[in-house]
């Protein structure tokens, strides 16, 4: 394989290829849409292995990797909106503590001073 065709996207049914020329048994037009949704990125090359590459994952057919993706976005379901509060309340915390160190109710006159002062 060239350098340029390295880099060169796969279409939906080479990506279906791709997947079963390195032992993923996959077929048809259900689990074709399936890669679709979910990605083939963020899918498969996601769920390759855990941690570290050496730690890969013997993966054999769709259905684990749609396993791996259904447990994924659960738990992301179960932590992003913590996440979101956690990292919401940073960011008030913090532009209240700048504009008041700013002596400024303005942001925007306080991001223009600032960037004015990298000059």
């Amino acid at each position: 394989m060239t350098l340029a065709n390295r880099g060169a996207m796969k279409t939906l049914d080479e990506l279906m290829q791709h997947l079963c020329d390195n032992g993923i048994a996959c077929s048809g037009e259900l689990q074709k849409r399936e890669l679709k949704n979910l990605g083939y990125y963020h899918g498969y090359k996601g769920y390759r292995f855990a941690g570290i590459a050496k730690n890969r994952l013997h993966l054999q057919s769709f259905e684990q990797i749609s396993s791996l993706n259904s447990f994924d976005m659960a738990l992301k379901s179960l932590i992003y909106p913590r996440i979101i509060a956690v990292e919401t309340a940073l960011k008030n915390y913090t532009l209240e503590e700048v504009l008041q160190d700013a002596e400024s109710p303005f942001l925007a006159l306080v991001l223009f001073s600032w960037v004015s002062s990298r000059r």
